[in-house]
């Protein structure tokens, strides 16, 4: 916003592999490219550093950005161990619901139908299903799935639908983290995969649950991040 210098030297210098990962985790954050940012700002060369976004809220300098970039790239590095894995076909029995403040009843759904059946044992792995992003779509509205993998045949009621996650190719990311630091986790992980130079599929992204965090001593959850890639 405030130089004259090409995006790709801004990338070099800022710690991105290449120009294209730099313009697309910048276009991520902004809903912008840094060309098209750079054209917006109408004191550039003023000390007046204000720049109206489509929302009335102004933007943060590209300092602030940088910063907020590093900062997830820090996050991921001390608190994710993150690997590239062909995960096998899996069969899911889900309850759907909107928003994250609904996610827990649709749980208590899931758990009501499974429990009678015998469906329930430490082994047991529950998983959320993200059919939209945050980014774009308003938290109430995002559509979910409280979802459990089954490994036989079941007979559903009620609510209950079954579904499958199909075998391919993921980023998977093990985290220990508190329940506030999921989305500051998605972020930072989907910034490692454009920095990286991968691309994501046509299929959803999912977290996989290995406790209960109400019973963890720091109330931590912890919980693998899949994003399926190409």
């Amino acid at each position: 916003m405030h130089t004259n210098n090409t995006t790709t030297v801004l990338a070099h210098k800022f710690g991105f592999s290449d120009n294209s990962s730099f313009s697309k985790a910048f276009k991520n954050y902004y809903s912008v490219s840094p060309t098209e940012f750079k054209k917006l700002n109408p004191h550039r060369h003023s000390k007046i550093r204000q720049l109206n976004s489509k929302n009335g809220q102004a933007y943060p300098d590209l300092e602030k950005y940088i910063c907020t970039i590093n900062n997830l790239k820090k996050w991921i590095k001390m608190n994710a161990n993150v690997q590239i894995t062909e995960i096998p076909a899996m069969q899911l029995a889900y309850v759907s619901c909107q928003g994250p403040k609904n996610l827990p009843e649709s749980y208590a759904k899931l758990m009501r139908w499974a429990t009678p059946q015998g469906l329930l044992s430490e082994e047991t792995k529950m998983l959320t299903i993200y059919h939209d992003s945050f980014k774009v779509t308003a938290p109430e509205k995002v559509r979910m799935s409280a979802s459990m993998i089954i490994n036989s045949p079941v007979e559903i009621a009620g609510e209950i639908r079954l579904t499958s996650i199909d075998a391919g190719k993921c980023i998977v990311a093990n985290f220990t983290i508190g329940v506030h630091e999921f989305e500051k986790s998605w972020t930072g992980l989907f910034l490692w995969m454009n920095e990286n130079g991968y691309k994501k599929a046509d299929r959803k992204p999912f977290e996989v649950y290995h406790n209960n965090f109400n019973e963890h001593p720091d109330k931590k959850a912890i919980v693998d991040f899949y994003i399926p890639i190409e």
